[in-house]
């Protein structure tokens, strides 16, 4: 039964990376609020931007096997230098950005656990992301994911079982309604499930995986794993901050206070247990935010994304360094999260147009171009993404405003 497993696990590799770059200390924080804050009745949102990013993957899987390129590649021979540098630019930006929060919530987080020194715990994290990355393949990175993902699907749902959500609840959460309130945490759901990095990965990774045409039906089976396993973790957390902390009228700033939250309820245990899910979520997210920055680089200027080569090595360090920012300038991680979240949602539009673009030109997709329903599906795609870059830039403006 486990060889049975580990199979299927296998087999759906490229499904468990998307899930671990997707669901982060970021979404964490943005479902945890959710929940505290409204229950579950941002459920649907959810639900929504979980069908869009299963579309969105699927478009990637077809436009790579059909081209037999990756998406950088092919924007760069298709539009030129300045389209695929634009990848090239939302891509790393966004993930360096990401990794100053996202490696500075991980440490955080186990420093206020564990009562070590910030910073140590800092080092300690990024030695250990870079070490993993040092290891080198797609088959230890795959490998690597899966025990992040399962550490951090378990954890949660442990925690969820323990809570007891009602299941009249769960039902209301998938009726459209946003509440007082509600919209900003809707768009982060949202920004963090549509993420242009995790877009842009699924090229490489389904390239690296070794899949072709032949693999296309099976690659949609894995993009709609990929979905549906977003949706059921993403649902879980929601869950356990909805019926620990709304139900009792309590409110978080970030994640990491609902572990403490929940020792009154379920004792140390289960608030342990919230901190490895919560440092599982973090990892399984800085670690490709890393790996797809340096494959986007390296694939833009015709370099080898062998992990065994010096640059890779190099700018690994670089991402992964990212991590000690936030305790040696005194920056708030969460905070620079947020904004990783934000730029994500500002570089995604473009990026959207783009994909619909090659999938309709015969000369690259031929018979595998997009169908009249796909191009509705992506154009409805293309008009939310636009409306959530337009919520993230006059977020920035209020920004700018305060300071």
């Amino acid at each position: 039964m486990l060889k049975k497993l580990k199979e299927t696990m296998t087999a759906y590799g490229p499904a468990i990376f998307m899930i671990g770059a997707v669901i982060g200390t970021g979404s964490v924080s943005s479902l945890v609020v959710s929940g505290a804050e409204h229950g579950m009745n941002l459920l649907w949102a959810l639900f929504i931007s979980c069908l869009f990013f299963w579309l969105l993957i699927n478009f990637v899987s077809r436009l790579t096997f059909a081209s037999g390129k990756t998406l950088v590649s092919l924007t760069k021979e298709q539009f030129g230098k300045p389209a695929a540098l634009y990848i090239v630019l939302a891509v790393t930006i966004s993930q360096f950005t990401s990794n100053i929060g996202v490696l500075g919530i991980v440490s955080e987080a186990f420093a206020s656990w564990s009562g070590i020194d910030f910073t140590l715990s800092s080092v300690f994290w990024c030695i250990f992301v870079y070490l993993l990355i040092f290891m080198g393949k797609y088959s230890v990175f795959e490998r690597v994911l899966i025990i992040f993902v399962t550490v951090l699907g378990v954890s949660f749902i442990v925690n969820m079982f323990l809570a007891h959500p009602s299941a009249e609840s769960i039902a209301a959460g998938f009726i459209p309604v946003v509440p007082e309130g509600g919209a900003m945490i809707v768009g982060a759901m949202v920004g963090t499930t549509l993420a242009g990095s995790v877009i842009v990965m699924r090229s490489f990774v389904v390239t690296d995986k070794g899949w072709n045409l032949n693999d296309l039906k099976h690659a949609n089976k894995d993009a709609i794993v990929s979905g549906v396993l977003v949706f059921v973790v993403s649902a879980v957390v929601m869950a356990c901050a909805a019926a620990t902390l709304h139900v009792r009228g309590l409110q978080v700033d970030k994640a990491i206070d609902m572990a403490y939250t929940l020792v009154p309820l379920m004792g140390q245990w289960a608030a342990t247990l919230f901190v490895i899910g919560i440092m599982a979520a973090g990892l399984s997210s800085a670690f490709p935010n890393a790996l797809v920055s340096i494959w986007t680089i390296s694939d833009y200027f015709g370099l080898d994304r062998n992990p065994s080569r010096w640059h890779f090595r190099l700018l690994a360090v670089v991402f992964v360094g990212a991590g000690l920012i936030a305790p040696l300038t005194g920056g708030k991680p969460v905070f620079l999260q947020i904004m990783s979240l934000a730029l994500q949602a500002i570089f995604l539009p473009v990026l959207v147009l783009f994909i619909l673009l090659l999938l309709n030109r015969d000369n690259i997709v031929g018979k595998h171009k997009n169908s009249t329903a796909f191009n509705v599906m992506g154009v409805i795609t293309f008009l939310f993404t636009l409306f959530m870059a337009y919520q993230a830039i006059m977020g920035f403006v209020e920004l700018l405003r305060g300071v």
